[in-house]
């Protein structure tokens, strides 16, 4: 049963008219709220004639039916475990008529009726007799003799008992025997059958008073509603249906308790089902729950008993309960019961003096006010300003101030300008309160403007969320093959769906996007959807009290994503999410045992991880083994022991049985190295601790890395990564080649600057981020100036990492038909989702560190374990007709480039020399340049990453003679990544860059000498040479090469690499 409780506004709007009770004022306004039964059967009894009943109960020699009715009574009123009597009629034997059973805690706990007891030992005595004093004394002294050792004593009598006389027999009593002795005479009684309406007892039991049997006609509510009571009776009662699941029960008896009182049935047996609610609330729920649980019962005493003591009496212990909450949803609890206080008021069921108004809405307004000035938390802060502006209202309506009242609707309206934004704020409550005071809003010109406003407002929200909703439909019917559509469209309903009213289709689009996100192997906007999704389902739990079972599923693919990206805290923080799922949600054991079977799928792949890390990355995880034998990950555990050299140790506690040999071992730990994962999760270790760190991720094939100076600068990296994933997903269809393996982005905090900088240095291939410390990434006032931020970082990264054949073009189809900036959008919201979802920004290892007993110190391991290799997977196939391969996955495809595309365009490259040194030296090809900087460049590049040789020999050098319908002195020469070389081993299709020229010498005279020379050493020198009035040679910078091809032009094939260099200068190959 969803529960709306503190979703609507509690009465200020409805002006209540002088002389009418709560009770029917809401009767008229809400009656689903109460019973619909219009004719009942009825017990009549009067006080008078029970009384009498009870005077000759001896006369009428009835006393076995008074002790059957006083043991029935004590049960409704005292304690439910009563056994029948002991003795015979009358308490003869001096012994007990009824006493207490034991009662398991748990079960004892469960009643709502009479006192939670189960362990003490009471007995009861019931008499009819005139001298009820002297029974009384003789039926204690019997009971203190039986030595049963009662923990207390109750004795029931037919007689009145003055006060003063009942209360010196029980101190008497009590004093003697040091036993707690209680006497109820005729007046209790009458009292508990009377006035407390349990007039069906005497009828039933004693035969006195009549049953009126009247046309009954069950309204269609109260049937279905005592069905469902009588439903969750029996499970509440039946201690297996729970076991495991406490919290569920709590809310049940929640539900059985607002299910009585909409029944209304008697008073007492309804304010029982709430006292069971909140004990069981008290022992087992959340703090929402424990509030929940107390709110609707003092909400049920001013609304439904017009008991407005008892209403003021609860107020203060639950306002110093609310108060300590952060969030504005459960403070709302409090803004309802301070708003009844106003009516009480107003409709003087209550006193100034009685209300203490003005001190109780100062707390309130000071919680209200902190939540309010939260940047962090917009919808959060902005519901707070809401309830400032409900409470302010009221404090006019008080004051008796209608010309100030402009002021509110004027609020309002700046309310609804701010939520246009929000999709989690409650636009439902704001609506249903500004209708609700229209009354008091009457003709004013401000709240005519607030009332266009909001008509504007659920327009437009409501138009694009029905259109969202047929995005998704769309989207929904697309399978994998399909995952770039899938990503366009569900990312546009996700956009559209970004409001409360429509928080399951939202959660629906995310986890759309999460899985076509993580299927084009995009992790990073994956982690950012998938937590996002999972924050939507905190919420939803939170007001449900109870979490959706997707929950452990999203968990599950939170848990893989993190693994792929190296993200340990992430992943440790998704699996002990799901081992809570174990334990607190309402799961049968088939559920359960699926989510620990795939929690130790995930402890495979982690000891698979660990067996592959290097030095460097396991001296960071040196602390945590601790941490995975708590969370019960014992592969994981016995891989990175193995790795950090404790294989004696995994010997000793069993982990590697003693009796099993070396090899065997050995065996299973290198077939654990060698799973799946090993060819998926090698991105950088992310351990999130102080010092430097780098993030990485796959662009079109093309790396890019974010590098960070600290902690700080981790929530911008990871922002960075997700908007640069969710901007490119889909470019991935257009034509669009990056010409770089590797692009860089370093971040770093300043104090000197207001707004975020970006700076980029087309001839590194790098990007400068530079952050101002202390600026939050999801503060709510700068959010549309973060988010054209990294859009301009993205900017920057496609003009300098890549090349656009149309880039207006492009342009066009990413903002209007690939929704790319909605997709960023929704990216932007991660950083607020990690911390509803965690309670921090971020997660280190050291967050656990109270689990850990001890650091296990890198010793390294003797024993290599070999990788035993898996099949390699087939290539992709191109598209027919277009010779350009069609890709849905970023990692399908690579980028081996050694062409600084940036850097030869600024060099000018003119052409190319050759120098011999006779037997002496090998020869030098010079490539001729006019820029020195730029020439410059491209070599320290290659020699960055060869070195002064080009062992491997990833840079390929062409030449290509004997060009069709050209001068046979003619050739081309180019310079592209070696096919062979290192960086080309992967079976994976890949762009590449090339640089190639014509040469047209008059005569072969100088290439021939250099090929000669070539042979001769079969070893050449590459260098740059600066053009001016003589050729400048830069032989520091020179590169050692031994390859070098030479093609006739009629050997070239269209596999071939130096086809590109025929096609580019239009040569037709033969």
């Amino acid at each position: 049963m969803r529960n709306n409780a503190a979703g609507k506004s509690e009465g200020i709007e409805q002006v209540q008219p002088p002389g009418i009770w709560p009770s029917k004022f809401m009767r008229e306004l809400r009656p689903e709220l109460y019973s619909d039964t219009k004719d009942r059967e009825t017990h009549v009894l009067s006080a008078s004639v029970l009384e009498y009943h009870l005077d000759s109960i001896t006369s009428r020699n009835q006393t076995h039916d008074f002790e059957v009715f006083c043991r029935k009574l004590c049960e409704r009123t005292i304690c439910p475990n009563l056994r029948p009597q002991t003795g015979p009629d009358g308490g003869g034997d001096s012994k007990a008529d009824t006493e207490t059973y034991p009662v398991a805690e748990e079960i004892s706990g469960l009643t709502y009726v009479g006192v939670a007891n189960g362990s003490e030992k009471w007995a009861f005595t019931f008499s009819a007799k005139s001298t009820w004093a002297e029974k009384v004394r003789k039926d204690v002294q019997g009971l203190i003799d039986t030595g049963r050792a009662y923990d207390k004593i109750i004795c029931v009598t037919s007689r009145f008992a003055k006060s003063k006389n009942r209360a010196a027999l029980e101190h008497e009593l009590s004093e003697k025997y040091s036993v707690p002795v209680t006497i109820h005479d005729r007046t209790w009684i009458v009292k508990e059958i009377i006035e407390n309406a349990r007039i069906d007892l005497a009828v039933n039991y004693l035969k006195v008073g009549e049953i009126i049997k009247a046309p009954s006609r069950l309204g269609p509510l109260d049937y279905s509603r005592a069905q469902q009571l009588e439903d969750v009776e029996r499970d509440i009662e039946n201690p297996e249906a729970f076991r495991g699941m406490e919290q569920q029960r709590a809310m049940e008896a929640l539900v059985a308790a607002k299910l009585s009182r909409t029944l209304e049935r008697p008073r007492v047996e309804t304010e029982g089902r709430f006292s069971r609610a909140i004990r069981l609330a008290e022992a087992h729920g959340s703090f929402r729950q424990k509030l929940e649980a107390e709110y609707e019962k003092i909400r049920t005493d001013f609304w439904w008993f017009d008991d407005f003591q008892s209403f003021n009496a609860a107020y203060d212990h639950f306002q110093d309960r609310a108060i300590q909450s952060d969030h504005v949803k459960n403070l709302e609890f409090l803004c309802n019961l301070n708003q009844l206080l106003v009516n009480a008021l107003i409709h003087k069921h209550l006193t100034p003096a009685e209300c203490r108004l003005g001190g109780r809405i100062a707390k309130l307004e000071q919680a209200l006010t902190l939540i309010a000035d939260d940047p962090d938390r917009p919808n959060n802060s902005l519901e707070a300003q809401t309830a400032l502006l409900r409470i302010a209202l009221s404090k006019l309506m008080l004051a008796h101030k209608p010309d100030e009242l402009p002021s509110i609707w004027k609020g309002l309206t700046v309310i609804l300008e701010k939520a246009e934004g929000l999709g989690e704020f409650d636009v439902d409550g704001l609506v249903s309160f500004i209708e609700a005071v229209g009354n008091v809003g009457g003709n004013d010109p401000a709240y005519g403007v607030l009332v266009e406003k909001l008509a504007e407002f659920i327009g437009a929200r409501k138009g694009e969320g029905e259109g969202a909703l047929v995005l998704l439909k769309r989207a929904e019917k697309l399978d994998f093959s399909a995952r770039l559509d899938m990503i366009r469209w569900a990312g546009k309903a996700a956009f559209g769906l970004s409001k409360r009213e429509y928080a399951d289709s939202l959660i629906d689009a995310m986890h759309l996007l999460t899985l076509g996100y993580r299927s084009a192997g995009l992790l990073w906007a994956t982690r950012a959807s998938c937590i996002f999704a999972a924050a939507s389902l905190v919420i939803q739990g939170e007001e449900e009290h109870q979490l959706p079972r997707v929950f452990a599923v999203t968990m599950k693919v939170w848990a893989w994503t993190a693994l792929e990206l190296c993200h340990l805290p992430d992943c440790l923080q998704a699996i002990q999410l799901m081992n809570g799922c174990i334990a607190s949600m309402p799961l049968d054991e088939e559920e359960k045992a699926k989510i620990r079977g795939e929690i130790q799928e995930l402890d495979i792949a982690l000891g698979c991880y660990f067996l592959n890390l290097q030095e460097d990355d396991l001296r960071k995880l040196e602390a945590i083994p601790d941490i995975l034998e708590a969370f019960g990950l014992f592969m994981a555990r016995t891989g990175l022991l193995f790795s950090l050299g404790y294989t004696d140790l995994l010997r000793e506690d069993g982990s590697l049985p003693k009796e099993e040999p070396d090899e065997n071992v050995m065996q299973i730990l290198a077939m654990l190295k060698s799973q799946a994962l090993a060819e998926r999760g090698r991105g950088p270790l992310i351990v999130n601790s102080e010092g430097p760190q780098t993030f990485a991720t796959t662009i079109l094939g093309m790396k890019v890395e974010v590098l960070i100076d600290g902690s700080e600068s981790i929530a911008v990296a990871e922002l960075v990564l997700g908007s640069l994933e969710a901007f490119f997903a889909t470019i991935i269809e257009q034509r669009v080649v990056p010409h770089t393996e590797l692009f860089r982005i370093i971040t770093a905090q300043s104090d000197g600057i207001q707004e975020p900088v970006v700076e980029a240095n087309a001839l590194d291939m790098t990007c400068t981020i530079t952050w101002p410390r202390g600026f939050p990434v999801a503060q709510l006032e700068r959010q549309h100036d973060v988010r054209k931020f990294f859009m301009s970082v993205c900017g920057h990264v496609l003009s300098a990492a890549c090349v656009v054949e149309d880039m207006a073009a492009l342009l066009e189809n990413l903002f209007s038909d690939a929704a790319a900036q909605q997709r960023m959008i929704m990216i932007a919201t991660a950083q607020n989702s990690y911390r509803r979802l965690t309670s921090r920004g971020f997660t280190r290892l050291g967050d656990w560190s109270n689990l850990v007993r001890r650091s296990y110190p890198f010793r390294g391991q003797q024993i290599e374990l070999p990788r035993i290799e898996r099949p390699a997977r087939g290539e992709t196939s191109a598209k027919p007709d277009t010779g350009m391969p069609e890709f849905k996955d970023h990692k399908e495809v690579a980028v081996s480039s050694v062409i600084n595309v940036h850097a030869w365009d600024q060099a000018k490259w003119r052409g190319c020399g050759y120098l011999q040194f006779g037997n002496q030296h090998p020869p030098v090809m010079a490539v001729l340049f006019e820029n020195e900087a730029a020439a410059r460049k491209i070599f320290e590049h290659w020699r960055e990453r060869f070195g002064s040789v080009d062992a491997n020999e990833e840079l390929a050098v062409s030449i290509i003679r004997n060009l069709p319908q050209a001068s046979p002195h003619h050739y081309c020469i180019q310079f592209s990544s070696s096919l062979a070389g290192a960086g080309m081993k992967s079976l994976r299709p890949a762009f590449m860059a090339t640089r190639s020229m014509t040469m047209q010498p008059g005569d072969g005279v100088n290439l021939e000498n250099f090929l000669n020379s070539y042979r001769q050493f079969k070893i050449f020198n590459l260098i740059p040479a600066v053009l001016a009035s003589s050729p400048r040679f830069l032989f520091e910078l020179g590169v050692l090469k031994r390859n070098l091809t030479v093609k006739s032009a009629s050997d070239v094939r269209e596999n071939d690499v130096e086809w590109v260099a025929l096609r580019i200068h239009g040569h037709k190959a033969v």
